[in-house]
């Protein structure tokens, strides 16, 4: 059993660091829409503040009652983060939507930097705990497979240019960029089972001993 995993990550491995120029502006790329995020969300106004903190304090306490339909936050989740990479693959397949895919990386990473900062300016160490229960699980999982639908998005024009209009070689090119976005929607639907079921299953469990 261990033998395929470990040949899988030899693999993922080679091809990062075969292609590490793409993965560090990607990187760079992340990084720069978590400050933003997390600038966005110093910028709030009171009653922006408020509002959220409303919205999160009927999340937290539908947690206190009950574990939510897993199926729907799954449904959801998948929705929200499987449309962008989708779309973006379906765009830059044409050659015409090249960028979406990193315009969806910094859609997220905006969204993680705003509620990271938001949850510890606001909450606390309380806050904390939920950015380590609910929101770091799965975007540890879909973050990298954006990165990878980043990378994967340039190669593939790289290798289209180089096909020069070769019916095999473009063939070549736009399997491997099929391979590349069937990974990264894996690791969407893999996030979304942990956001659904592995996040608030926690919550639910561990809050009462951390929310105070």
């Amino acid at each position: 059993m261990l033998h395929p995993l470990r040949a899988y990550f030899d693999l993922a491995r080679a091809r990062v660091l075969r292609r590490i120029g793409w993965y560090a502006a990607a990187t760079a790329w992340l990084l720069l829409a978590i400050a933003f995020g997390a600038y966005a969300a110093g910028q709030l106004s009171a009653l922006q503040r408020a509002d959220l903190l409303a919205y999160l304090g009927g999340f937290l306490g539908s947690l206190q009652g009950g574990l939510p339909p897993g199926s729907q936050l799954m449904r959801a989740a998948i929705v929200g983060d499987g449309r962008l990479i989708l779309l973006g693959w379906i765009l830059a397949l044409s050659l015409v939507g090249v960028f979406l895919s990193w315009l969806s990386l910094g859609v997220k990473g905006f969204s993680i930097g705003f509620s990271a900062a938001f949850l510890l300016g606001e909450l606390g160490p309380r806050g904390l705990a939920l950015l380590g229960l609910g929101v770091l699980p799965p975007a540890l999982i879909v973050l990298p497979s954006l990165m990878l639908l980043c990378e994967a998005a340039m190669g593939y024009v790289g290798d289209f240019y180089h096909a020069r209009w070769r019916g095999p070689a473009i063939a070549q090119a736009v399997m491997r960029f099929a391979g590349a976005g069937g990974l990264a929607l894996a690791g969407i639907v893999l996030a979304a089972i942990v956001e659904a079921y592995f996040s608030p299953l926690a919550l639910h469990l561990l809050w009462p001993y951390v929310g105070g």
